[in-house]
Order: structure tokens, then C-alpha cells, then sequence
């Protein structure tokens, strides 16, 4: 970042940085084609800073100095380890990550400085992680790293939460029934991501997301049973939507509740609707089972004793946990372990296909009997919350959870399925085009399920163009981007500052063309968000008068931040440029919260997992960053982030209401992903080109679903 540059600059700092960062022996002839140390790059895009001017240092040096001297695979972090001890300023500390910016890996001392880090930044001074909080994160790092990007995101999540989450973490693993436990593990991340949504969406008050939190988790800890588990389940859920605000828990209240929040007028209502449709629609296609009955259920057998609950009710209750059946095997036992060895495993399913509680209620059922008749009911209840968090996220173009109904039953989360995977990081897609192995599935944690679901689903899209093929390593990404976040609290004035800040961004353009001190303070803005490259023919373009021409080959989030620091750092002239201009300025002067940048950046941003290590949305000051392989192989598509700012203008300039962007965004962004036709890795003119000829055809009226979403 520029203002930190005389830091890096200083003589004796950047020979001792350098000397950090190059490597002790030449590189080999068989390393990849992409570019080297890309944790350098995200190390200091994201680098945090004391009140001091000095690198921020989560927890103490002395906890680094532990960190440094852990057990390690990577010689190079041994190496720094034996330095480790010696660690007496945050500068010895940054030069010991300089050194590790070259090491492949996704667990080592410079990913836990980036995470701890992150996990600072959106918190005051006196809230910063602990010391004790700080180490026992680091030395679960391995195993729980992408659970921590929820705690970034929600900064008001203080030590006494992120402890507890760690607790019940080791709780839920010292389960020895492996089934329970995937079981287990998989009720408490389905709650955990529905408070996530409930809370990203303002629907728990922003005073109540510390106490909501840790009532949502502590029905976990101690969980030994089904039954028992079945009882976490409800009574965590039913701490969640108590949360929310309402008081009872129903298959409908949920849903609705998840839809968005009960705000607005008409076209709120509309677009909530629909909304909550496609996630019942998810729900259908995969076959589950109504929380309602569940509920019914477990409730009945716990009065059944006492002849309280009808019987025939329990009776017909019970007879919808058997509608779901099994498709027809194509294979027999034998030929699944031949061919699916490691992949195939049914047991979650098989175990609700015997399930026959209306035989346990017909007959006269002991207390023991009733207890496991309730547990019974664990693994449906766990299908059902996960299904709620797939259907919530499903992308733009999805088929698979429409036409796979064991895609959310067979979610493997202790790890049944595979072995050597880490069960509580981001899950990984196994078994796609393996028919003997039951077809594909998630194996791990429901953290990164957005981007994963993306993954999975994107190759669904057909591309328009023959030649063209979906571009893995940048449309997960988009399509995250597009049903992450949500519009119902953004305002039209929000909604048409993203359009002015756009429009003044072009007129600054244009202005500059016949006044030099203008241009040099446009070019000087602009250099922070371009290569040189690119800022050079901008330059050219402006001198030979050809800014018009030039515009449509400018990224919008080039001109928004162009606008937006144009006025931050000359106010005095903001509004003298153009009518966009103007209106902006007096809009700026009326709304200033309303239309500030940290509330652009966080309604119109997108999440940075890798960058910035959290679901946070946000807009980063960036230029185009390049392809990387490897754990850092996402950095390319989250440095684009003009997507929803383009879509915003969009809506603005065609008359929609904020809400509308709810539907709007993930078709507008299915059919850019149909339209991109790129010929390299980091071909951001191809990606530009496919955004713009959507939001042409979006103006000629040729999107047909875009064009079902009501104009006021």
C-alpha cells in the first residue's frame, strides 16, 4: 500500500527484507509456470498496523516465538524456528514471514499471522484476540483455519465465543460412534451457518450476536447419544430463531426467516417470496423431511408415555420419514467395491431407510425404546438444517440439488467416506462422475459452502461461444459473489450513489482531457488500482482526447474508486466536474452515512477467503492480481469486484428498487458467466467484455428472467 511504502523503503529495512524473501538455492527446472512467493503479495496487501506505525502483532512476540518452534514439514520454517527465540520487535517478526512467503503450504506460521491478523482488523484496541485465545487458534490452526472466517466477520464475536466454539469443536471429536459424530458435527454446522445468515442479514441484533451465539452452541458440548443429539439440535435451533425474534420453530418460519427480513413494501414481499420458493423448491428436490414432523415427532414420543399424544397421528407422522426412497441400484455390493473403493459409503442412508418408528409406536414401548426411537430422528434432522444452508446458497444454474436427491444426505462430515482429510476445514467434492460410488458428494465442514456449492454446480452453465470453456478459476468466485450478499437494507439514495460514483468517475475522465492538474491528480488515483501497464494507456488515451472511446474499456469499480477518493482527498472540488458530479457531492452532504464508502464497501463488496481471510464483503483497492496455484490460486477472482457494482448501476439507471438486485444479480451474473469468452488465465478484457454485453442485452429487454422482477 502506498502510505506504508517508506516503511518497506527504508534502506536497511528492504536489504534485510530482501535478503528474507530470496531464496537459498536456485529454482528447479520442473517448478510450475506461475508466478513464485504469492504469500508475499497477500502478506502485504492485508498487513496490518499498530497506532505506532509498526506491523500489528496478534496475541505477543512470545506467542510467535512458540509458533515458529511447533513441529513443521517445511524446512524453511525451520529454519526462522531456531531465530524464533529472538524475536524482539514486529519487524524481526514481518522478516521471518518475508522468509515464508515462498513455502507451499496452507498451515504454516504465515497463513496463522494472516488469520490472526484478520481477525484484529475489524476490532478495536481493547477488543483485540487475547494472548490465550490467540494460541489455542494458532495450535488448531491445521485442523479448524476455515472455520475462523466467520470470527472475522462478525467482529462482536469476543474471546469467551471463539473459546466456546473451540471447546465444542473438541467436544463433538471425542464422539468415538463415527456415525454420531458426523451426525453431531453436522446439526452444529448447520445452526452455526444459519445464525451466520441470520446475523449477515441484521435479522439478530447487532447487541444480541455475542449472547445468540453461544446459546446457539452450548447444547452441544456432552452430546453422547442420538437422542441426546436430537435434543442439542432442537434446542439449539430453537435458541436461534428466539434470536430472530420468533418464538416458535416451524419448516415455514425458518425458511421465511432465512429469505430475508420482514421489511419493505410490495416488492419486498415479491421478491421474498421468491426467494424463499427456490429454497423449498431446493428442499423438494432433495427429498427432505419436514422439520415440522420432525418436531411433531420427537415431541410425541416424549408424551406418548404419559397418553398425552394421539397415536395415530405418531403413526401417520412417522410413515413421511419412509416417502424418500433410495434410487434403484445399477450396481451390485461387489461391483461398488471394485470400482468405488474408498468412495462408496451409504450407511447415513441406509441407517433412515430401516428406520420404522410407526412399528416401535404401535407396540407398547419402554422408556429405553422411546429414547432411541427419538434418536432415530438425529440423521434426518441433521439433513434437514444442512439442507436449509444448501438451498440458501444454491447458485445461479444449479441442477445438481434438483436432480440429485442424496447430494445433501450424503455429505460425509466425520470423514467416512475418505481418508487424510481434515474434517472441519472447507469441503472438497468427491465422487462426480463415479455412478458406482453413489454420485458425487461434499466430504468436510459446511465453511466456504457457497464457493464449494459454486464449484460444483458451475460446469452446468453452458458457455455461448462453441470454443469457450467455464473458467474454473475465476466463475466460482463470481457466482459466490452474486448469492452472498444480500439487498433487502439498502437504500435507493445507497443504491444511486453507486451510479453517481460511477458517472463522476467519467466525467473526471473526461475533464482531465483538457486539464492537466486534473489529470495528474486522476492518474495519481488511478495508479493504486492499475498496473502501470494499463495506467499508461489510460494516460495516452486521455492526451489524445479519446476518453469517450476509453470509458467502456474501464472497469467500474475503476471509476467508483476513482470518484471516491477523488473526493475524500479534494473535497473543495468534488462537485465541480460534471452534473454527476454535483448530484453526488449534494448527496454526499445530505446522506453522509447513508452513502459513505464503508457503507458502499460492505453492501456492495465481496467476500476475500484468501485475501483477507474472511466472508466479509468489502471492496479492496487493488489492481488485477495474477493467477496463482495453489492454496493462493483464488487471489485472481477475488480482485474483481466490479460485478456488483456494475449490476447496481444497472437497476438504478432501469428504474429497480434495491430489493429487486436479490433476483437481479444471480441471473444478470449467470448470464455473464455464459458469456465469457476468454483466451488465458488473466484475460480481464474477456471478463469485462462479458460483463458489459450482458448489461446491453439486460437494457434491450433481452433477459427474460431479469425482465420478470416488477419496476415500481
Amino acid at each position: 500500500k502506498q502510505d506504508h511504502q517508506p516503511y518497506f523503503t527504508e534502506p536497511r529495512r528492504i536489504r534485510r527484507f530482501y535478503e528474507a524473501l530470496r531464496p537459498s538455492e536456485s529454482p528447479e527446472a520442473t517448478q510450475g509456470a506461475f508466478r513464485p512467493a504469492p504469500g508475499l503479495l497477500v502478506l502485504l496487501t492485508s498487513l496490518q498496523w499498530d497506532s505506532s506505525g509498526e506491523p500489528h502483532v496478534p496475541g505477543n512476540l512470545g506467542l510467535w516465538g512458540d509458533i515458529f518452534r511447533q513441529k513443521t514439514d517445511s524446512s524453511a520454517a525451520r529454519s526462522v524456528g531456531k531465530r524464533a527465540g529472538h524475536f524482539a520487535t514486529p519487524e524481526q517478526l514481518l522478516e521471518a514471514m518475508f522468509s515464508l512467503s515462498r513455502v507451499d503450504t496452507e498451515a504454516g506460521p504465515l497463513q496463522i499471522y494472516l488469520a490472526l491478523s484478520a481477525l484484529d482488523s475489524r476490532r478495536s484496541f481493547q477488543h483485540q484476540i487475547g494472548p490465550g485465545t490467540a494460541r489455542r487458534l494458532a495450535l488448531k490452526f491445521a485442523d479448524l483455519s476455515s472455520q475462523y472466517w466467520i470470527f472475522s466477520e462478525f467482529s462482536e464475536l469476543n474471546d469467551e465465543s471463539i473459546d466456546l466454539f473451540l471447546d465444542v469443536a473438541a467436544s463433538l471429536d471425542h464422539i468415538s460412534d463415527i456415525t454420531l459424530r458426523g451426525n453431531a458435527m453436522g446439526t452444529f454446522q448447520a445452526n452455526i451457518g444459519m445464525w451466520q445468515i441470520l446475523a449477515r442479514q441484521g435479522e439478530i441484533p447487532e447487541a444480541e450476536l455475542n449472547r445468540s451465539w453461544q446459546h446457539v452452541l452450548k447444547p452441544f458440548p456432552g452430546v453422547r447419544s442420538a437422542a441426546q443429539l436430537y435434543d442439542a439440535g432442537c434446542s439449539s435451533l430453537r435458541e436461534l430463531v428466539h434470536a430472530a425474534g420468533m418464538r416458535s420453530i416451524s419448516q415455514d418460519g425458518i425458511i421465511n426467516l432465512l429469505a430475508g427480513p420482514e421489511e419493505g413494501g410490495a416488492q419486498a414481499k415479491q421478491v421474498r417470496r421468491a426467494v424463499a420458493s427456490k429454497m423449498q423448491a431446493v428442499l423438494d428436490g432433495q427429498r427432505l423431511v419436514s422439520l415440522d414432523t420432525l418436531l411433531a415427532l420427537g415431541d410425541g414420543l416424549k408424551q406418548l408415555p404419559r397418553g398425552k399424544e394421539d397415536r395415530e397421528y405418531l403413526i401417520s407422522q412417522a410413515g413421511k420419514l419412509g416417502e424418500f426412497e433410495m434410487p434403484r441400484p445399477i450396481f451390485t455390493n461387489r461391483e461398488r467395491t471394485e470400482w468405488a473403493s474408498g468412495i462408496y459409503n451409504n450407511k447415513h442412508t441406509d441407517l433412515q431407510m430401516r428406520t420404522d418408528l410407526a412399528k416401535v409406536i404401535k407396540a407398547s414401548p419402554s422408556a429405553t425404546q422411546l429414547e432411541d426411537a427419538r434418536g432415530q430422528l438425529a440423521p434426518f434432522l441433521r439433513d434437514t438444517v444442512v439442507g436449509l444452508n444448501y438451498a440458501y446458497y444454491e447458485p445461479p444454474g444449479a441442477e445438481t440439488l434438483y436432480n440429485n436427491p442424496l447430494f445433501v444426505r450424503s455429505h460425509d462430515f466425520a470423514g467416512e467416506t475418505v481418508s487424510g482429510i481434515k474434517v472441519w476445514q472447507a469441503p472438497q467434492l468427491f465422487g462426480a462422475g463415479a455412478p458406482a460410488g453413489g454420485g458425487a458428494h461434499l466430504v468436510g465442514s459446511l465453511a466456504d459452502l457457497p464457493f464449494v456449492l459454486a464449484a460444483a454446480e458451475q460446469d452446468f452453465i453452458a458457455p455461448q461461444n462453441v470454443q469457450a470453456l467455464i473458467w474454473r478459476e475465476f466463475v466460482p468466485e463470481l457466482l459466490t459473489s452474486a448469492i452472498l450478499p444480500r439487498w433487502w437494507r439498502v437504500s435507493r439514495n445507497e443504491l444511486h450513489a453507486v451510479t453517481l460514483y460511477q458517472r463522476t468517475g467519467e466525467e473526471l475522465l473526461i475533464g482531465s482531457q483538457e486539464n492537466e492538474d486534473l489529470r495528474k491528480k486522476v492518474m495519481t488515483i488511478l495508479s493504486d488500482r492499475m498496473v502501470p501497464q494499463d495506467s499508461n494507456q489510460v494516460e495516452e488515451a486521455l492526451l489524445a482526447g479519446r476518453a469517450v472511446e476509453m470509458i467502456p474499456e474501464m472497469l467500474p469499480a475503476d471509476t467508483f474508486y476513482l470518484a471516491a477518493e477523488f473526493s475524500r482527498r479534494f473535497a473543495d472540488e468534488a462537485g465541480s466536474w460534471g452534473e454527476a458530479g454535483r448530484e453526488l457531492h449534494n448527496l454526499i452532504r445530505q446522506h453522509p452515512k447513508e452513502v459513505s464508502w464503508e457503507r458502499l464497501s460492505h453492501d456492495f463488496g465481496v467476500p476475500h477467503p484468501t485475501l483477507a481471510q474472511t466472508y466479509a464483503r468489502q471492496l479492496l483497492n487493488l489492481p488485477p492480481l495474477p493467477a496463482f496455484a495453489g492454496y493462493y490460486n483464488r487471489i485472481l477472482s477475488e480482485s474483481w469486484d466490479s460485478s456488483n457494482l456494475y449490476w447496481a448501476r444497472l437497476a438504478d439507471e432501469s428504474g429497480y428498487p434495491p430489493v429487486a438486485l436479490n433476483s437481479l444479480v444471480p441471473e444478470l451474473t449467470r448470464r455473464m458467466v455464459e458469456t465469457i469468452f476468454a483466451s488465458h488465465f488473466e484475460d480481464w478484457p474477456g471478463i469485462l467484455r462479458a460483463l458489459r454485453e450482458t448489461g446491453e442485452d439486460f437494457r434491450k429487454g433481452k433477459i427474460a428472467a431479469v425482465n420478470a422482477v416488477d419496476r415500481p
